[in-house]
């Protein structure tokens, strides 16, 4: 077959022409043998693509797999020597969880049926779609292993940044549990006790009894309601979480937050760098990279404006400055994505610009958990303080009515 390429050159120009290949996958091989990145490889006859399969949608309480998990053990196994069949079925083996282990199972079958890695991978509902384009990509070349291996260590960085997160916010949730106990105790035990004192003597009480006394009523009367509201509201949440619709949503709410919007901006940079220099490393076409590369993006917004950039590429301008659009890259991920692409080693100086954005990232979010316990001991420290005062102010009187 004959197929019409635009790359660029050595010299780090623009080149255009025709090439004569088995398939796409060819065409890239002889491309990058003779110094070129294409970044556009469509057949000569003008046939369409075969449009992609439409993936399969998960479950409401399909239990979803262990990416983090899947893909360590994964690239250790495959790392070893062995092919993906035999690292499959070792990891299916050694899994103790049931679910996991029948979906690590069924990506197994697949494969022994004669379905390519990435086919299998692509039939999991909830194996994201730049996940399956770089298993797809790393088949194609033969460089599945530095695939998985790049996989593995994506997610495992991600999972540490998790769970330092959450170990960052569970002594506040420990302080806020607390204060809602001790609020809850006060309404419901200690105001009742006292409203008779006041009531007897003809004295108005304090407005903290007033106000504890309201709420402390409403908890009695309305408790059961209200439980089943909060549990009605978790069950709402968790189905709400598994909708890519609104983890968008809420993504784009986030990335508008002060402290916060940062923090997106780093995600879709980081994941967006690493994905791209994985992808054109293994011979995908720059336009292909582009549009699988804008799909990790976690909000619409961002993820628009970058396929507004491989439109902009698409009708010639260079890429680092379609990426101006997005103001998820600094003018300093841009002067090393510049150099890379005037230079033709736009691969390994993203993989550079993406360590760099995982370090800054990093930094920043150490920085905040840094002050976070402090800050949040400090406030509620205040809050309980200011309800001791106003309970032992409460007291005081009490002591003054009997003395009148």
């Amino acid at each position: 077959m004959k197929f019409h390429f635009r790359a660029y050159g050595q010299s780090g120009g623009h080149d255009s022409g025709i090439v004569e290949a088995l398939d796409t996958a060819d065409a890239v091989r002889q491309l990058t043998q003779r110094g070129k990145v294409p970044y556009e490889i469509r057949p000569a006859d003008g046939r369409a693509a075969a449009p992609r399969a439409a993936r399969p949608r998960a479950g409401l309480f399909q239990p979803r797999l262990d990416l983090t998990r899947f893909f360590s053990e994964l690239s250790v196994i495959i790392g070893s020597g062995f092919n993906v069949d035999v690292a499959l079925k070792a990891v299916a083996d050694a899994e103790t969880n049931r679910a996991q282990k029948a979906r690590i199972q069924a990506i197994h079958a697949e494969i022994t049926e004669g379905k390519s890695v990435a086919e299998a991978f692509a039939n999991q509902p909830d194996i994201p779609e730049d996940v399956v384009a770089l298993v797809s990509s790393g088949e194609s070349s033969g460089r599945l292993d530095v695939v998985v291996a790049e996989l593995a260590k994506s997610y495992a960085e991600a999972a540490r940044r998790r769970s330092e997160i959450v170990e960052a916010l569970l002594y506040p949730c420990f302080l806020i549990v607390v204060m809602i106990g001790a609020l809850l105790l006060l309404s419901t035990y200690l105001v009742p006790a006292l409203q008779p004192i006041f009531d007897n003597a003809g004295t108005p009480p304090p407005v903290i009894v007033r106000v504890l006394g309201a709420f402390g009523a409403f908890v009695t009367a309305y408790g059961f309601l209200i439980l089943a509201g909060l549990a009605g509201l978790a069950l709402l949440l968790v189905v709400l979480s598994r909708r890519r619709a609104v983890r968008t949503r809420l993504a784009d709410l986030a990335a508008r937050l002060p402290g916060v919007g940062a923090l997106v901006r780093g995600t879709t940079r980081s994941r967006y760098l690493n994905t791209m220099a994985l992808l054109l490393s293994n011979g995908v076409p720059m336009l292909e990279a582009m549009g699988l590369a804008a799909e990790t993006a976690v909000g619409e917004r961002h993820r628009s404006r970058l396929v507004l950039a491989r439109q902009r590429v698409a009708s010639g301008e260079p890429f680092w400055s379609s990426l101006t659009v997005s103001d998820a890259f600094p003018e300093q991920i841009l002067s090393l994505i510049r150099l890379g692409e005037e230079s033709n080693n736009l691969g390994p100086m993203m993989y550079r610009a993406g360590a760099m954005t995982q370090a800054q990232m990093q930094k920043a979010i150490s920085r905040a958990l840094t002050f976070l316990t402090p800050t949040v001991t400090i406030v509620l420290g205040g809050l309980v303080g200011s309800l001791v005062i106003s309970v032992m102010t409460t007291l005081l009187s009490i002591n003054e009515i009997a003395i009148r």
